[in-house]
């Protein structure tokens, strides 16, 4: 078993190589809006996946600045996990050697909005290697009248590994891993509102970049944060 776990971070390198494009930079100014009303249209309804294919649907925004999100989530209980395929290797050996519960490995793989690759990753284990709740977060670029950031995010339930592209099996239902996330929030100190909204650009139902199936009822939760 030690070993097959340390052959793993070989295979998610090189699975990898595919992603090594840069990313691209917001522009100097970010776009201000007042409202959710007002940054629901502007936000991409997918992200994009490996080699540029349509990838996951939007079921997460978050609003509020870096600290208020990292306090909120670590003290509901989840794990930022490195958004580097090299970084969560590292993290998650250094987990497995010193006998921890392994949350940072495996890696999240990278996926793109704008071009950009996610700003965090933020997990949640179940079964070593095989089972997870996580979620990847990205900076919109969009801010509020308070300076308080949008962050777009895509929230899956991995049921089980498949072993052929070292990929996982995501629970097609979008919307149970979004009620769970705000489960978890629903008691934060840092929580100022929490609304399930319709988000327009978001497609019912689809196919990821990997093939797999994926089913939405087209809204979001709409995290706002102290």
């Amino acid at each position: 078993m030690k070993k097959f776990v340390l052959f793993l971070p070989v295979a998610f390198l090189l699975l990898s190589l595919d992603r090594i494009a840069p990313d691209r930079v917001f522009p100097p100014a970010a776009a201000m809006v007042s409202t959710w009303d007002e940054a629901a249209p502007t936000l991409p309804g997918r992200n994009e996946g490996r080699f540029g294919l349509p990838g996951d649907p939007l079921n997460l925004v978050f609003i509020g600045r870096p600290k208020a999100l990292r306090d909120a989530l670590r003290s509901a209980g989840w794990t930022e996990i490195p958004t580097s395929v090299r970084g969560s290797i590292w993290a998650g050996l250094r987990e497995f050697l010193t006998g921890r519960p392994v949350a940072a490995f495996p890696p999240m793989n990278d996926y793109r909005l704008r071009g950009r690759r996610q700003d965090m990753n933020w997990a949640l284990p179940v079964r070593f290697l095989q089972e997870r709740h996580h979620f990847r977060l990205w900076r919109t670029g969009t801010v509020d009248r308070r300076g308080r950031d949008f962050w777009w995010g895509s929230a899956n339930y991995d049921l089980r590994a498949r072993w052929r592209d070292l990929s996982h099996v995501p629970d097609p239902d979008a919307n149970r891993e979004r009620d769970f996330v705000v489960s978890t929030l629903s008691r934060s100190p840092r929580l100022r509102t929490l609304l399930i909204l319709p988000a327009p650009r978001v497609p019912a139902d689809g196919f990821n970049d990997k093939g797999y199936p994926f089913r939405t009822d087209g809204r979001v939760a709409v995290i706002d944060l102290r």
